[in-house]
Parts: structure tokens; sequence; C-alpha cells
């Protein structure tokens, strides 16, 4: 009776390690992925943004996950970005209306 009690026990912990590494990942491609997103923006539009919320597509589909969030200044202003974290690259931007990408010249 021990046995699968022991075996129940180490498949709990090994499930628990696991899960904190992968959270660890996760964590560590949000942050690359907002702040690539966010230097896409500065670079491009000239506008610093702040994100909120994440959302990661199935892996299965694709490598990338949806940032939500605002113009610095004014949450009104709501922003979504989707990135393709592997590699890192802009699928879909959405900005307020009015904002416009910057000229080559400046």
């Amino acid at each position: 009776m021990r046995k699968p009690f022991f075996l129940f026990v180490i498949l709990i912990i090994s499930s628990l390690l696991l899960g904190a590494c992968a959270s660890e990942e996760e964590k560590a491609i949000v942050s690359s992925a907002e702040k690539f997103a966010a230097n896409y923006v500065l670079e491009q539009y000239g506008v610093t943004v702040r994100f909120t919320e994440y959302k990661f597509s199935p892996t299965d589909l694709a490598k990338s996950l949806g940032l939500h969030g605002y113009i610095e200044g004014d949450k009104k202003k709501k922003v979504f970005v989707f990135v393709n974290y592997d590699p890192l690259s802009i699928k879909t931007l959405s900005l307020p209306e009015g904002i416009t990408k910057k000229s080559d010249s400046e």
C-alpha cells in the first residue's frame, strides 16, 4: 500500500516543479514580448505604451501572444499588439484613431 502512495506523492511534486518552470518561462516570454512591442510602437509611432494584460495563443497554432494596454498618460486610449515570440515579430497592431506612423525623415 505504501508504494502507490509514494508514487502519487512523487507525481504531485514533479507536477508542481514542472509548473513552476513553465511559469518562469512564460514570464520571460511575456517580458521579452512586451519590451519588443513597446520599442516597436515607440520607434514607429512615437508613443509610449504600457501593457496590462496578455493572453497566449494555443501553442499548436502559433508561438504568439496578444498584449493589451494603453497609451501612457491616457488609459482610455487602448492598444492591442499581437506578437509572435519565436522569433519576435509584430503580427497585428491596433492603436487609437489619430496615431499615425512616423515619417522616415523624423
